[in-house]
């Protein structure tokens, strides 16, 4: 099966290390990739790119909105987006139980992801953008 497009994913951590590794990780999978490390940064580049999927950070620094209301916000305004929210801190399972219950179905991988195994999930989310070859 083929891509109707090269899916765009959208990766926002505040460490540029990173973004930029997943965002390498993603381009050699098939995918546009896209890092920005701030939130006002990747919220700018969704009004001009449509997002077909976020990865974000869920803590992001103290100048950022976190990662998962950046994940409702591409919710409400691009339906058809799909979020990973990523963390390296187990106390964000509570968070994300909150906002399950608030009706938001988003995926949480903890840090470190191998890159097969986020190249899967990925590949599994967007699956909506393949065609029959």
């Amino acid at each position: 099966m083929n891509w109707i497009r090269r899916p765009r994913v959208f990766v926002l951590d505040d460490e540029s290390v990173i973004t930029e590794s997943l965002v390498r990780v993603l381009e050699m999978g098939g995918f546009e990739g896209y890092g920005r490390c701030s939130s006002s940064e990747i919220l700018d580049l969704a009004s001009e790119l449509t997002p077909d999927l976020l990865i974000a950070d869920v803590a992001l620094g103290p100048d950022n909105i976190n990662g998962i209301d950046v994940a409702v916000y591409f919710e409400r305004f691009f339906p058809e987006c799909r979020a990973i929210l990523i963390s390296g801190d187990p106390n964000t399972a509570d968070l994300h139980r909150h906002y399950r219950r608030a009706g938001h179905n988003f995926t949480l991988l903890q840090k470190p992801i191998h890159p097969r195994e986020l190249l899967q999930i990925v590949g599994d989310l967007l699956q909506h953008l393949r065609i029959a070859a």
